[in-house]
């Protein structure tokens, strides 16, 4: 999928009032294309986010081991006091959501995976 169709993934799930950040990362934790919802203040700088990227990635790549017996991950979740982060393996790219901190994270997943399928993501 071309680094347009993947913006325009970004740019749905930033019409979502409760997503504050999305985007598309390579599987070395390089952001491809993504940003925040228009009037979004950022928690972390930009190197601290390429930070938070990398070890997004490292995570996925390390649950990756389990996925024989136990399945792949459909997703990860982690909640904090002040956002909530998402990961979806999409592909050899890796999709990176954060949302406000009082979302449902099992729905706003299942909104995510709706509106960004990772089947639409080559």
């Amino acid at each position: 999928m071309s680094n347009d169709s993947l913006n325009e993934k970004c740019e749905l799930l930033l019409r979502q009032p409760e997503i504050r950040f999305a985007g598309f990362l390579d599987m070395m934790g390089n952001l491809i294309v993504g940003s925040f919802r228009p009037g979004v203040e950022p928690l972390k700088n930009e190197n601290d986010r390429k930070k938070m990227f990398i070890e997004a990635v490292l995570r996925i790549r390390t649950r990756q081991e389990f996925d024989e017996n136990l399945g792949p991950v459909v997703y990860a979740a982690a909640r904090r006091t002040n956002i909530v982060t998402f990961t979806f393996l999409m592909n050899n790219k890796v999709l990176f959501v954060s949302a406000e901190p009082d979302v449902d994270i099992d729905k706003t997943a299942n909104k995510i995976m709706n509106l960004c399928p990772s089947s639409e993501i080559i």
